[in-house]
């Protein structure tokens, strides 16, 4: 590792709050709150990967809105088993597609304020899964949030089934992380929208929501 990271400087910081990614990542904006408030934020997941010039192009389309932007989105293609599957990268997003689904805005191509962030109440500590779409319901809630959009696909997700994977069928990490989603948030469901989100559930994960919801 000291190698790879040869001529960069890198902070390993403790997680002393809840164990998971949500603990994790609030460490990290604490810190760099600390440091640089007026900070972006960006994140990649540890099996995914940057194009060379995504950081690039996020930073351009913030300097092409004279910095007004508190977003930016990219596009993130999806690599399963080394074929890329069918996507666009999104010009658009609203509250009410992360309700039922994912369209476009994950771990690897978050680029936001950092203070933007701490006004959405930052990722919430202990959600098992869903974490993406969770932070993503309750930025695009803000009043005023102003989204950018590259119109690149620069990040990739690895895809993957592996047996430890929270995407696996009928995990109890993805299925306590539904449930929790829903407690937060199914006061926002539609009918409509509660039942195309356990449609996705039984299709994607094996997981029948409906005694929940």
């Amino acid at each position: 590792m000291k190698e790879q990271l040869a001529g960069m400087h890198v902070t390993f910081l403790r997680n002393n709050r809840l164990a998971g990614a949500a603990g994790s990542w609030n460490t990290g904006l604490a810190d760099i709150r600390a440091r640089r408030p007026d900070a972006f934020v960006a994140i990649l997941d540890d099996d995914d990967e940057w194009d060379e010039d995504h950081l690039e192009k996020c930073v351009d389309a913030v300097r092409a809105t004279d910095g007004t932007v508190d977003v930016v989105i990219s596009g993130l293609r999806i690599l399963k088993d080394g074929e890329e599957l069918p996507r666009s990268a999104p010009l658009s997003l609203c509250v009410e597609e992360f309700l039922t689904g994912n369209p476009g805005w994950q771990g690897s191509n978050t680029f936001v304020r950092a203070e933007t962030l701490r006004h959405a109440g930052d990722f919430t500590d202990g959600l098992q899964s869903l974490n993406d779409r969770d932070l993503a319901v309750r930025v695009l809630s803000l009043d005023g949030i102003q989204l950018g959009f590259t119109g690149r696909m620069t990040s990739t997700w690895h895809l993957c089934r592996e047996p430890d994977t929270l995407s696996r069928a009928g995990a109890p990490e993805k299925r306590r992380g539904i449930t929790q989603f829903l407690a937060l948030h199914g006061h926002r469901m539609s009918p409509q929208v509660k039942a195309a989100f356990a449609a996705r559930c039984r299709q994607l994960f094996g997981i029948d929501t409906m005694v929940e919801i």
